[in-house]
């Protein structure tokens, strides 16, 4: 099976020829080198658009298929956060009932169960109280992109920036 970079190839030598042919033969008229075009292009180019919309049909299907799966783990992120809550809940509720009837050990051949103290955590009542020694600054550093692209747009230079526009396949 032909790959698509090698009709691609194949288009630009097959090009590559006429040219040589039209510079060696100026006095073909336009009919004539359009036929030359047609004919010698025609197999060629119907290779490539049949690649081409197979390669974009599977870009395409890749995309729906990265929809579903973010989807699917939008869905499992949400079952995860509820699955983690209904742990801490029930694991709050058996705490409080083992607490109030005073059995802070339990154990079978499956599970052991006990109460555990855990160790101190600091608890700020009002962080605008607390002293200075207390702080710790933090300084993030945002780069705008926005005022550098407006900036090089209106003509103005910037050190180590610059504009570069792209392109882009869209598959509708």
């Amino acid at each position: 099976m032909t790959k698509l970079y090698e009709i691609s190839n194949e288009y630009t030598a097959v090009m590559d020829a006429i040219e040589q042919l039209f510079d060696a033969h100026p006095e073909l008229d336009e009919a004539s080198k359009r036929a030359i075009l047609e004919e010698n292009l025609a197999g060629v180019q119907q290779s490539f658009d049949d690649k081409a919309f197979a390669l974009g049909g599977l870009i395409q299907n890749l995309k729906f298929e990265h929809s579903n799966v973010k989807e699917l783990q939008d869905r499992f992120t949400k079952r995860a956060k509820g699955l983690e809550k209904t742990i801490g809940q029930l694991s709050d509720y058996l705490l409080a009932q083992m607490q109030a009837v005073n059995r802070p050990k339990l154990s079978n051949a499956w599970l052991t169960l006990q109460i555990r103290t855990n160790p101190c955590r600091v608890i700020i009542e009002d962080e605008t109280l607390l002293g200075d020694e207390f702080k710790q600054q933090e300084t993030i550093i945002k780069i705008n992109k926005t005022a550098i692209g407006e900036q090089l747009k209106s003509g103005a230079s910037v050190p180590y920036a610059h504009l570069e526009q792209s392109q882009r396949l869209e598959i509708k």
